[in-house]
């Protein structure tokens, strides 16, 4: 008895970094530039070296059978083409290359662990419905003013930095703690046992999300994730109906009325769609023209751009498509400058390529497969909800989501004996796999320190860059400039501070590398700001130019057009920008907008004078 004690005691300590990981949705360091994101990255390492040490001891300990499918080297295969992919296109191996491989590791953690012991799977699924619940709290503290936000725009977000991700995040969760709700109910029908705890529990955990999350997510004004959570728990509900025999009843009972009532439904839905798409329309119109403007970068790069390179090549073609003139003017004002395709399929396709496109789908359609088959209709409802936000997001480019993601699919895959079985009799292999999975995550994570203090560094030298600064906040942005060439703002106020310190092409370096991973037009508008310093009239005009086709909503580029050429004396292009800015709809109206519109009409009057 005492060594089972013992036995059951460590692997439930063993359990603990497995929840560290689950729990990286709540990280937010202060301590960090950026430190939402980043703060979430930096636990996610630490959690993944706790793993790799307890995944050996786990396996070591209870040696249980692992099953080894097809499905697994299909993820692996994905995984590996998209690392390759993005190496050829990056000059160094980016930190969204070294997330994707750990990813992949802890996948096959997950996959190994979950079988070791019985209860391993049940805990972490009632924790991972409890950070439902958790989130749900927070928006709700955020919402009633007794926590603050992590956006000065928006009300609610959680601990994610606007609500888009926040909302999809409860939206995920919502149809797996519907299900529990449904079917741990059954409990109360009989009188109290010890042996029911669990359970009572779960059922507990579960009602208490579903009511929080039911609250939240009408505040976060995400159409995406209403979607997603009404997707999902339609299809966790009538899946459970299914089960328990209950749908028939209900189909014989109403089968008079029963084209009435579908009817009413899709009427119902169909209203309810065109009210969401009215909610917003503008940006309901935006992602449309993101999507389709996505399909020709797809032509152009069938084989992939590599990962985080989307903005960039999406730019471009944003740029070529309005300087053709194949605009309307609905698009000129509806486009903008987006970080993400809001389809995470799209960009998929355009980062990895299609063949791990192809692969990727493959996934899908044999997970919702097998949930169907096995029956594990509360983890289909999460992942039909992840899918159908998915596709109107980008929760993939976003840590937790990813966490979330293998999660789902490694307790979907579990007890499934089809495939390659690699039994304890083969422990020697099996712990060598796990060695060399934690030969990978150790690689992976060597030099991730120097990028924790370069975070910590930069937050620190946002002060001096905040108080014009600039030659010592030059000193310190080139000390940490090494580590951070992937972030976008960093590299934008790296090439600011320089262009304010008179160093101008080497601003224009440093916003070579920005423009690769961002369709910002401010990039380009620094650049032609730098060549103009530089007497560069004409490349600096091409720059403000390809600014104004990437938002052609946008009118500081076109009143930077105007200085430029009154710097020129090209009184003629002068007053043709002012007109242009005087007439031109802007997308967001505000004071500064006026002041561009005054000052022209007082330069073109200069002109008319003289």
């Amino acid at each position: 008895m005492l060594k089972k004690i013992v036995h059951n005691s460590i692997n439930s300590l063993l359990l603990v970094p497995f929840i560290m990981v689950l729990s990286t949705v709540f990280i937010v360091s202060k301590d960090l530039a950026n430190g939402i994101v980043a703060g979430k990255y930096f636990w996610f390492y630490l959690s993944m070296m706790l793993i790799s040490a307890g995944i050996v001891l786990s396996f070591c300990m209870n040696r249980k059978k692992v099953t080894f499918l097809i499905l697994d080297a299909l993820i692996g295969i994905f995984c590996v083409l998209g690392f390759v992919i993005t190496s050829i296109h990056h000059e160094n191996i980016s930190n969204k290359s070294v997330i994707l491989l750990l990813i992949l590791v802890l996948y096959f953690y997950f996959r190994i662990f979950i079988g070791q012991y019985k209860w391993n799977t049940f805990i972490l699924v009632v924790f991972f419905i409890s950070t439902g619940f958790a989130e749900a709290v927070w928006g709700l503290r955020q919402l009633y003013g007794f926590s603050p936000s992590q956006h000065n725009l928006f009300k609610t977000t959680g601990s994610f930095f606007n609500p888009g991700p926040y909302a999809g995040y409860l939206a995920m969760i919502m149809p797996l703690a519907l299900y529990y709700i449904l079917n741990d109910y059954r409990i109360f029908k009989h009188k109290f046992r010890y042996t029911c705890i669990p359970f009572y529990i779960r059922w507990g955990i579960s009602f208490l999300s579903f009511l929080s999350i039911f609250l939240m997510l009408p505040a976060t004004m995400s159409r995406a994730s209403w979607m997603a959570a009404v997707t999902g728990c339609l299809i966790s509900g009538l899946l459970y109906l299914i089960k328990d025999k209950k749908l028939k009843t209900w189909l014989n009972r109403f089968r008079r009325n029963l084209v009435l009532i579908v009817l009413g439904i899709v009427t119902l839905s169909i209203i309810g769609l065109i009210g969401i798409y009215r909610l917003k329309r503008d940006s309901a119109d935006g992602r449309a023209f993101i999507w389709k403007t996505s399909v020709q970068v797809i032509k152009e790069f069938p084989f992939g751009v590599g990962l985080g390179n989307f903005p960039g090549v999406y730019g471009e073609k944003q740029v070529e498509y309005f300087a053709a003139q194949q605009g309307s003017e609905r698009e000129q004002l509806v486009a903008g400058n987006p970080e993400y395709a809001f389809n995470e399929y799209l960009q998929i396709c355009i980062e990895f390529g299609i063949i791990p496109f192809f692969l990727f789908m493959s996934v899908i359609v044999y997970i919702v497969c097998l949930c169907l088959r096995k029956k594990r209709h509360a983890l289909l409802g999460a992942f039909i909800s992840l899918l159908v936000f998915a596709s109107m997001s980008y929760p993939f480019s976003v840590l937790p989501f990813l966490v979330s993601f293998v999660f789902l699919i490694a307790v979907c895959l579990q007890d499934n004996q089809a495939g390659y079985r690699l039994a304890s009799s083969k422990f020697t292999l099996a712990l060598f796999i796990i060695l060399f999975l934690a030969v990978i995550t150790g690689i992976s994570i060597y030099n991730r320190y120097p990028l924790y203090e370069a975070y910590k560094r930069w937050n620190k030298s946002k002060i001096l860059y905040s108080a014009d600064m600039y030659t010592h906040a030059d000193k310190e942005y080139a000390k940490i400039y090494p580590y951070l060439h992937h972030e976008v703002q960093f590299l934008f106020e790296y090439a600011q501070t320089l262009s304010k310190t008179g160093q101008f092409e080497q601003s224009n370096q440093v916003l070579g590398k920005a423009v690769k991973i961002s369709c910002d037009p401010m990039l380009y508008n620094i650049m032609g700001k730098n060549h103009q310093a530089l007497g560069n009239y004409t490349l600096a005009g091409q720059y403000f130019n390809k600014a104004a086709m990437i938002v052609p909503s946008r009118l500081y580029p076109y009143y930077l057009l105007a200085k430029l050429y009154d710097e020129m004396g090209d009184k003629e292009k002068v007053c043709q920008m002012a007109e242009l800015i005087r007439s031109k709809e802007a997308k967001v109206h505000s004071p500064a907008v006026n002041e561009m519109r005054e000052e022209m009409k007082s330069l073109c009057e200069k002109y008319k004078t003289k």
